[in-house]
């Protein structure tokens, strides 16, 4: 039984300390108290119960003990400050757990007209909000066997040590020499008695010198950052987890107080592709397209293993990424093998990947996203150099499609001349673009401006990539024309946010989890990024980004981040499915194959999805919804 009307005192008191609210602003906090009711549930009664119609209210829970169970049997207490039938507040369905009070209950209630009226006027608690959602999004993180396989041994078996050290006074100056002459990306800061002060990265170092106005001669201690540490058991799961929540690419490792190694991203990365069993290793092996096509048909069974041994959907996906893009180096390699005879190269060149390759986001079944940068020379124009690199992107692309890769419907690749030009002819193209942004132009951009290096010399990609920036970066027009497109798609929500199918055919009604979700994210964070002159191209790496350019907060960026990992997540294990299944892949997902949790978690995605779009449309002044 609810009973309305309880009066209790402190209110601001006791939520400040709770974890949904201790950081949120008085002003904020106080105005939220203002706008509730209040009310009690005696003990043993329920709040609501599985399948009773939203009421309207969203419930903060001040004080005694509730729990909440769902359908699946899962059950656990609710903590104090905590939000009950906020994934309600979000789609108006029907309650999917039933909330009930072991002890007498004190809670504050807010219909959701004044709730959504608070997020309008309070920034802070609509950041607030974002932070409640991201942690709903992780309780709902499927359960990985991580026991096993590659991440569940010790850090102290792939961390590099003996570590390389500077005192907290050495200069910036001499920092980096020691760095360039080791060929190490970080130095490991240290004080009195092996004290562990922090750590300088290559990163820190740019952005002290860029952003901060430091000089040659400043101390390190001012450019370090303050990295998390672990000890030597910690599993490498545990190390991963660690380094995606708090964004840090190094973790030191410490042992009785003294760091005694340190471990990054990229070392956990090749623990997984030199671990046995997987692909990488038979790659560069191969001697022939039916080779590596035999060895891409295992990456369903590889990715399903790689799946369950991860936390996180994005590093399974990274994984994956690594791997297509090996093959497809090797197919480039087996390529020139091939026109040797022909030739050598008569330039240098690059080969350009595009879309979710230059992303590093490929799943199970990408297509051909290619393109060629041709070094400036006065005999670039010449009709057998023409006809060489003519001659070559057929080939690489027949032999791509050979392989499994499907030719791009679009004929966005290397045998398409329009994807294929010298820098210089690449820079007239941008310009083009930057000068003329048409409709047209707008979706290239949201197609070639996540290109990478795939193969050949980087240097022309950088360069290439200089210019984008220098043109892309304050040009409002073209970039209002990407925030335009990417408003042509809708995250898979109706009038109440409740989860919509986008699509139906003779099998059924299906949300397009790339199309109405995964593509908005990317496009939006792509457009911001190009925005603040930011030149990663990973979907992750660029959110990461904009909180450090100020355009993103902490607290948004990283429940975009979750809710892009829960959509990378469930359109992995649907294709892994319908690999298994042997059926074609596809990015369509049928909502009611979804268990109730998952259907949460995919609303809850959904939603920030169209607040991601709703920021772009704050920045551009498109209308997101036509």
């Amino acid at each position: 039984m609810v009973v309305a009307g309880f009066s209790f005192p402190y209110r601001v008191d006791v939520l400040k300390r709770t974890r949904s609210f201790k950081d949120l602003e008085p002003d904020a906090l106080e105005a939220l108290i203002e706008s509730a009711a209040t009310c009690a549930v005696e003990a043993g009664q329920a709040l609501f119960r599985i399948g009773d119609p939203f009421g309207d209210v969203v419930y903060i829970l001040y004080a005694g003990h509730m729990r909440q169970r769902w359908r699946s049997g899962d059950e656990h207490d609710v903590p104090l400050g905590d939000m009950l039938a906020l994934a309600n507040y979000l789609d108006r369905a029907p309650h999917g757990s039933t909330a009930e009070a072991v002890t007498d209950c004190a809670l504050l209630g807010l219909t959701s007209s004044a709730l959504q009226q608070l997020e309008q006027d309070y920034p802070a608690l609509y950041n607030c909000l974002h932070r409640i959602m991201t942690r709903k999004l992780r309780a709902r993180h499927p359960t990985r066997d991580v026991n096993r396989g590659a991440l569940a041994q010790p850090v102290r078996s792939v961390m590099t040590s003996p570590i390389a050290t500077g005192a907290p006074h050495m200069t910036l100056r001499d920092a980096l020499c020691m760095m360039q002459e080791r060929h190490i990306g970080s130095l490991v800061v240290m004080g009195h008695g092996n004290q562990l002060l922090g750590v300088l990265t290559h990163a820190d170092l740019a952005e002290a010198m860029l952003l901060h106005q430091a000089t040659p001669n400043d101390p390190i201690h001012q450019a370090m950052q303050r990295p998390p540490t672990v000890k030597p058991e910690t599993p490498l799961w545990q190390v991963q987890d660690l380094q995606q929540q708090q964004r840090a690419k190094y973790v030191v490792v410490v042992e009785q107080g003294t760091p005694i190694g340190i471990v990054s991203q990229t070392d956990i990365l090749g623990t997984l592709i030199t671990s046995p069993g997987t692909l990488l290793p038979h790659i560069n092996q191969a001697q022939s397209s039916r080779e590596l096509a035999g060895l891409k048909a295992r990456l369903a069974a590889e990715a399903a293993e790689i799946r369950e041994a991860n936390h996180w959907a994005r590093s399974s996906v990274r994984f994956l990424s690594e791997t297509h893009r090996a093959i497809q180096r090797r197919v480039i390699d087996l390529t020139l093998n091939e026109m040797a005879r022909e030739g050598q190269p008569p330039l240098p060149f690059a080969v350009l990947i595009m879309g979710s390759g230059g992303r590093k986001e490929m799943l199970l079944d990408p297509d051909q996203d290619n393109g060629l940068i041709i070094a400036d020379d006065p005999k670039a124009h010449e009709p057998d150099v023409q006809a060489w690199f003519q001659h070559f992107g057929e080939r690489l692309n027949t032999q791509l499609a050979e392989v499994g890769y499907r030719l791009c419907l679009g004929d966005i690749m290397a045998r398409n001349p329009q994807y294929r030009h010298t820098l210089t002819g690449w820079k007239q193209e941008i310009d083009a673009m930057v000068e003329r942004p048409t409709e047209a132009a707008a979706r290239r951009s949201n197609i070639f401006f996540d290109f990478d290096t795939l193969y050949g010399d980087d240097s022309l990609t950088a360069d290439l990539w200089r210019h984008i920036l220098d043109r892309v970066q304050d040009n409002r027009r073209l970039l209002m024309r990407m925030a335009e497109d990417d408003a042509r798609g809708r995250p898979a929500l109706g009038m109440f946010n409740q989860l919509v199918a986008t699509s139906r055919d003779a099998t059924g009604a299906h949300i397009d989890l790339k199309r109405n979700g995964l593509r908005l994210i990317a496009d939006a964070t792509r457009t911001l990024a190009l925005h603040k002159g930011i030149g990663v191209q990973n979907t992750t790496d660029r959110l990461a980004a904009l909180v450090r350019a100020g355009i993103f907060t902490e607290s948004f960026s990283a429940s975009v981040v979750d809710a892009y990992d829960a959509l990378l997540d469930l359109l992995l294990h649907h294709q892994i499915q319908q690999a298994q299944d042997g059926v074609p892949v596809d990015t369509r997902l049928d909502p009611k194959s979804l268990t109730e949790q998952s259907r949460i978690r995919l609303r809850l995605a959904m939603r920030l999805v169209k607040r991601l779009q709703e920021r772009l449309q704050q920045t551009f002044g498109v209308n997101v919804y036509y």
